[in-house]
């Protein structure tokens, strides 16, 4: 049964409207000293997006002279000095130049000219049906019935009136502005005034409305738009949202450019139904590093589901910095906090989100390269009390060294940890640690023999809550070889010569069985068996479990390299041999005499995975029962690009008898995108669990792209952290070089591929 359902749309007049094909071709392209893609030379082609239509071209062409020059079919002065230009009039100066029907003024302080003006100058045009153009740093230049190109940024408008000041901004008055081709208006900002500041970075409008293919979409009394990547104060386009349980929801960020090293963030939150909320994000940049702190905060007056109560306040917050002092010393603390424990904003568009446990951690690192050391304190936030609360670090302490010569390899890791048990109602203590690994590294052009012993060594002060306290400590030495064998043969395929290897692995693992009763877990686990874990030394992750076993794995691998020597294939077979039982587990309550694992060889372990193309890439991994003749492991993820801009994902995974029942799945997904036409795509993408028998994700969208925008529209169902199906329709759009509008579900899938952030293709 589905618990929520969420449809966000946008609730006033057509948001956006998609041509279903380009606009027609402007009468006179080169007005704005723009080329169509196929003009372009072949070179230039390549170099653009394939979403833009072509390419804006520099055709001013600095001149050698320091000198003004006058070039029109006839040139008088008349009495009072003043130079009349008539008939393709030109005034060519060292950084710009004048063409217009006609021009009359005096040189060195003013032109005025009429008829077919272009002023061009590097990077920038500027046409009009009359102007004034004036030397003196007072005045500005002025034209009538304008059109201005910017050739570096693809930033054009019009109006009806157009001033450029000596310091480079331009007023427009009654007019428009934009980024798009001129093939294609997608968007366009009219206004009765807008101001264009270059240096600056910005620009300001009055009056504002934002036409999407000559269709408003929003109104602006005033504003502040960004002209360069570079960072400006205020409103962000605001996020729209509406559901048929919570009404109408409305997110209104301002960014707030503080200073070039900190800024921040502010987004008022409304949902019409349920309350108001208000989330902050500020960031801090030093020399040293980089600092943080979010919060969200919403105050539910009304709760949408009408069988239970509106819950009141509901707050997140972080912080977080990393400091890296020296190249050897740092430092960093991360606080999270859920202050209305257990509640949660419903409305959040920071990174902090609902979770079982908030950190709370400071941390002082050193590093020398060989040597590195880091102490750190760590505890949490369990805002629900039925859970059980994870162990504190009060503190942990790590230290690692290591020696490294041609033939012997040394390396020493040592740990100390106070670990506390918030819930005081089972055991704590205190651990030492210390691992060495000491190898000999026998190789040559053909084959390696690396025999080496492990010493571990562990120290416990158990403090029990509910039984005495007591001490205990291991000891344990464990001894292995690792060996290889290469082989290689050349191969001709499609008259290219490749390269193939054939490796036979051995290794010998032998490390003895030891009581382990007495040593609590704090932080045992046990890894996923494959191939590569076939060949570790140690049976468990963390150091509180030393596993017991003697075995032999045995392994074969294979890898084909291109005529370029990119490997392309690579194959790998392997199995353990078990020359004794396994007594020790995860929990480490064994004896000597009640195997936990008595089989004589573990499954095959195969992997495959094919690389070197952009078209086809492959990841396969399966492990092979053959005395049971079942799998309890295959995975494999196929990535294809069968098309250019087509691309179908495929992957499946089975795997059980894990030490966590929860991480047993059998899950398949689908995915895919493909283009209908040059800028209109479709994706979709289905998961689906078979243990559940039913899906667990399906996305529905189309987007579109051009040089300009970038829209994304899909329907998404999702299985939540609940087990129930949430679904949605999202809209978003990014206008480029203004701002995104709209908001996605948060969770992975195909959608996000193709959104990429708002970023050219996918």
């Amino acid at each position: 049964m589905v618990k929520y359902l969420r449809i966000y749309a946008l609730f006033f007049q057509t948001l956006f409207v998609i041509p279903l094909a380009h606009a027609s071709q402007v009468t006179k392209e080169n007005q704005w000293d723009w080329v169509p893609r196929e003009s372009l030379p072949k070179a230039q082609q390549e170099q653009i997006s394939r979403y833009c239509q072509g390419s804006y071209v520099d055709r001013w062409k600095p001149t050698t002279s320091l000198d003004t020059n006058l070039n029109a079919k006839t040139i008088y002065r008349d009495k009072a000095g003043v130079v009349h230009l008539i008939g393709n009039a030109e005034v060519i100066k060292p950084t710009s130049t004048l063409q217009a029907d006609k021009i009359e003024g005096v040189p060195g302080k003013y032109y005025k000219t009429n008829g077919n003006i272009i002023l061009r100058q590097k990077g920038q045009v500027i046409r009009g049906t009359s102007g004034y153009i004036s030397n003196d740093s007072d005045s500005p230049t002025e034209f009538v019935d304008a059109k201005f190109t910017s050739i570096a940024t693809g930033q054009r408008g019009a109006a009806k009136s157009l001033l450029r000041s000596k310091n480079g901004i331009i007023f427009i008055y009654q007019g428009y502005y934009t980024t798009c081709e001129p093939t294609e208006d997608s968007w366009k900002l009219y206004g009765s005034s807008i101001e264009l500041n270059p240096k600056a970075g910005f620009g300001t409008a009055e009056n504002v409305q934002l036409r999407v293919h000559d269709i408003p979409v929003f109104y602006f009394p005033w504003l502040r738009f960004p002209l360069t990547s570079a960072r400006q104060t205020g409103f962000l386009f605001p996020t729209f949202g509406f559901s048929a349980s919570k009404g109408l929801s409305l997110s209104t960020p301002f960014y707030w450019n503080l200073a070039p090293n900190y800024d921040a963030t502010i987004t008022p939150n409304i949902v019409t139904n349920e309350g108001t909320g208000l989330d902050l994000e500020i960031r801090h940049l030093s020399k040293y590093g980089l600092t943080t702190y979010e919060q969200s905060t919403f105050d539910e007056h009304k709760s949408f589901d009408d069988s239970k109560q509106a819950e009141g306040a509901q707050t997140l917050l972080r912080f977080k910095t990393d400091q890296q002092f020296t190249k050897n010393l740092s430092t960093g603390l991360l606080y999270e906090d859920n202050p209305t424990e257990n509640k949660y904003p419903d409305v959040n568009s920071t990174s902090i989100k609902q979770k079982d446990n908030y950190e709370r951690s400071a941390y002082l690192g050193f590093n020398s390269g060989n040597f590195s050391s880091k102490a750190t304190i760590r505890t949490y936030q369990t805002p629900d009390p039925t859970l059980d609360k994870p162990f504190d670090w009060k503190p942990r302490i790590d230290s690692s060294y290591r020696y490294a010569t041609t033939y012997l390899n040394y390396n020493v890791n040592g740990q100390y940890t106070d670990f506390y048990d918030p819930d005081e109602n089972n055991f704590d203590g205190k651990r030492s640690v210390l691992n060495q690994d000491i190898s000999l590294n026998l190789s040559n052009a053909w084959g390696t023999f690396s025999p080496g012993i492990l010493l571990n060594y562990r120290d416990y002060q158990i403090h029990n809550y509910k039984s005495p306290d007591y001490d205990t400590s291991l000891s344990h030495a464990s001894v292995y070889f690792d060996s290889s064998v290469v082989f290689e043969r050349p191969l001709l395929i499609d008259d290219t010569t490749w390269r193939q290897t054939l490796e036979p692995r051995l290794s010998y693992l032998n490390s003895p069985y030891k009581d382990q009763s007495l040593i609590p877990d704090f932080d045992a686990s046990v890894p996923t068996l494959n191939y590569s874990q076939a060949f570790s030394h140690q049976r468990f992750n963390g150091n509180d479990r030393v596993g017991d076993t003697e075995q032999v794995t045995l392994g074969i691998e294979s890898r084909l390299y291109d005529g370029q020597n990119r490997q392309r294939w690579a194959f790998k077979l392997g199995q353990i041999q078990y020359l004794k039982d396994r007594y020790i587990n995860k929990t480490g309550v064994t004896s000597q005499n009640t195997p936990v694992d008595d089989e004589n060889q573990s499954p095959l372990l195969g992997s495959v995975t094919y690389t070197g193309s952009n078209r086809f890439s492959l990841t396969g991994n399966v492990n092979y029962d053959v005395n049971k003749h079942k799998s309890n492991l295959a995975q494999v993820i196929i990535k294809t690009r069968p098309a250019d801009y087509v691309r179908l994902d495929m992957s499946y995974l089975y795997t059980v008898g894990n030490d966590d029942p929860t991480n047993d799945a059998k899950q398949a997904n689908v995915s895919t995108i493909f283009p209908v036409s040059q800028d209109w795509s479709v994706y979709l993408q289905r998961t689906y669990d078979f243990f559940k028998h039913k899906k667990t994700k399906d996305v529905a969208g189309v987007g579109y792209e051009n040089c300009c925008v970038k829209v994304s529209l899909s329907y998404q169902e999702w299985l939540n952290d609940n087990s129930d199906m949430e679904r949605g329709v999202f809209l978003l759009f990014n206008l480029r070089s203004l701002s995104t509008v709209g908001q996605n579900s948060g969770e992975p899938s195909v959608a996000q591929d193709y959104w990429n952030n708002g970023k050219v293709g996918y």
